[in-house]
């Protein structure tokens, strides 16, 4: 018995040391639309951010600090006037996570809704149960979930006015980093 208590003890304290290593990236594409300080608007992907700017391409890229290094193709933050970034699929997500929202909540309040059909002296009468109306409910709740998450998808996105500034510039790099990292406490 003791062993095996050694034993999880020993396989818990493992785990909680891995854990606690590095911060791992969440697999994120986000699209970035760059004015720069001339006025001068261009999209494309973020691609990594270094220390004194962005790394932005102009085909789909997973986002990856670690290749930001002296070769890359780097815009100067001091060239940055402002920062747009949007995640990429999140006009899906959000009608994805709508739709089931809508679905369960509509399918709850429609059984909950159900009232029995009072048949007396009726020559037919239809009485389809509380499951008809879960299905009613979910029904219209998928199509209502679907539209405003859709419509809040394609409105999410962060913007950030840079202006050539070093700490609006750092600012913009954490949201960035707590964005596809996940928050650093």
């Amino acid at each position: 018995m003791k062993q095996i208590s050694f034993f999880i003890v020993t396989v818990l304290l493992m785990g909680s040391t891995y854990a606690q290593e590095t911060r791992r990236p969440k697999r994120v594409t986000l699209k970035l639309t760059v004015t720069d300080s001339i006025q001068r608007v261009d999209h494309g992907y973020l691609a990594a951010i270094a220390d004194s700017g962005i790394v932005m391409l102009k085909s789909p890229v997973v986002f990856d600090h670690t290749i930001a290094n002296p070769h890359s193709n780097i815009i100067s933050y001091q060239n940055i006037s402002q920062v747009t970034v949007k995640r990429k699929g999140s006009v899906g997500r959000g009608i994805l996570i709508g739709g089931l929202s809508g679905l369960a909540l509509g399918g709850i309040i429609g059984y909950i809704s159900y009232k029995p059909t009072n048949c007396e002296g009726a020559i037919i009468c239809f009485d389809f149960g509380p499951g008809a109306d879960a299905a009613a409910g979910a029904s219209l709740g998928i199509v209502a979930g679907s539209a405003i998450g859709g419509i809040i998808g394609a409105l999410a996105k962060k913007t950030w006015t840079i202006g050539g500034k070093r700490a609006r510039f750092d600012n913009m790099k954490t949201s960035v980093m707590d964005m596809t990292y996940g928050k650093q406490y």
